[in-house]
């Protein structure tokens, strides 16, 4: 319940950080203003992946023997290393790419070169995160990112207030993720847990990639349709999309929880079996009614959070509420995947990213043929995510009757 209290919290803060700019900016800037920050969040996807990563790694050392315990190491450990070296990473790639990048968006490079800069407080945070996530520490996990996602708002809010535009609520995403990251590995460097396991080892790169390629493909139709239509639609898409995506926090707030668990339970089927069900349930559930809500109240809202520049997204949020339930459960799904640290899993999530890619290039600037492709994409990944975790609970409930 604390959990989802505090999860509560930073949706209300992320939906009111979208209003604010939306309203503020405008649809032309808006738009602009959520590429910009969808290439944030696609170079630092890794992010969010290493902290799947360092969840998983964690409640696996937690159940070591006391002699192989890895946790007390000092010294820069693994994750720590992972956290700079991709952080770095990333931060390279969009300087490098900043001026391509402005072309297409038709902004400055300096504004790319400033949103490059959350890139490594954004890995670092995560993995403090992980860390705490790894430990079960849910709580501080969900705290924290309410603490970010209030900052942004309160800051974004600010820079609005003062007639500031894009590039200035950027600067509050920064300071914001700065701020939070200090306390988060403060937190986490009190609990000394430190890995002992050679960084980027197959596991820890697959456990990686999973949340990546997943990340990606929920991230990267802002910017396919902000290339591929108008600066007008592809803003409606952007609002519809923020409201509509709200729906993938569901799964991602039971995963603070359930993916430790999994991780200590994986020869418990019946646990495991169960908690699946009670995630994809609670995800099917939410999903059609926000469905519902927005089919009926859809202009409403629209209206209320974005303003009248943004009728064009009323249109769009029924059927992208639709198109993303399958990718909702489907990220359910991957909690039990990320644990068992499933390569076939990636190689769906890849050849899915791969059909995105293919489709939007063939079927833009048809926004409504791009939604309808998501859904289809989203409803055959959800069934072989869903194949792949029945075939390993089978494989579960075999060797644990084979004799000794």
């Amino acid at each position: 319940m604390t959990v989802g209290i505090l999860s509560i919290g930073g949706i209300a803060a992320t939906g009111g950080f979208h209003v604010v700019t939306g309203r503020g900016l405008g649809p032309g800037a808006f738009g602009l203003l959520a590429a910009f920050l969808a290439i944030v969040n696609i170079a630092s996807i890794g992010a969010s992946a290493l902290q799947n990563s360092v969840a998983v790694v964690t409640a696996r050392d937690l159940h070591l023997p006391p002699n192989e315990n890895p946790r007390r190491r000092f010294g820069l450990d693994s994750s720590t290393f992972e956290a700079l070296v991709l952080g770095l990473a990333g931060t390279i790639v969009v300087a490098v790419a900043a001026p391509a990048l402005a072309d297409v968006l038709g902004t400055s490079t300096t504004a790319l070169y400033l949103a490059s800069l959350t890139i490594i407080p954004g890995f670092l945070f995560s993995r403090a995160q992980g860390i705490l996530q790894g430990v079960g520490d849910a709580r501080s996990v969900a705290a924290w990112s309410t603490v970010s996602q209030i900052l942004r708002l309160a800051f974004a809010a600010v820079a609005i207030a003062t007639g500031l535009g894009a590039v200035t609520v950027l600067v509050a995403v920064l300071v914001a993720i700065c701020a939070v990251t200090v306390g988060a590995m403060w937190q986490a460097s009190r609990l000394s847990v430190h890995s002992a396991e050679i960084p980027f080892n197959t596991n820890s790169v697959v456990l990686l990639l999973l949340t990546i390629s997943f990340a990606w493909i929920t991230n990267i139709d802002v910017i396919l349709v902000r290339g591929g239509t108008t600066e007008l639609v592809s803003g409606a898409f952007a609002a519809a999309a923020v409201l509509t995506k709200m729906m993938l926090l569901i799964p991602t707030t039971l995963s603070l929880y359930l993916l430790p668990r999994f991780v200590a339970r994986q020869g418990d089927h019946k646990t495991v079996r169960f908690g699946i069900n009670v995630v994809l349930l609670t995800v099917l559930g939410g999903g059609l009614a926000m469905m519902v809500g927005v089919t009926v109240l859809g202009g409403l809202i629209v209206h209320i959070l974005f303003g009248a520049g943004y009728s064009m997204a009323v249109g769009f949020l029924p059927w992208l509420t639709l198109a993303y339930l399958p990718w909702a459960m489907a990220q359910g799904l991957l909690i039990r995947l990320t644990a068992t640290g499933s390569k076939s899993a990636l190689v769906v999530l890849l050849s899915a990213a791969g059909a995105q890619w293919i489709a939007a290039g063939i079927l833009l600037p048809n926004v409504e043929a791009m939604i309808a492709a998501i859904g289809v994409i989203g409803a055959l990944t959800l069934a072989l995510f869903y194949l792949r975790h029945l075939f390993t609970s089978k494989n579960v409930i075999e060797a644990s009757d084979a004799p000794a």
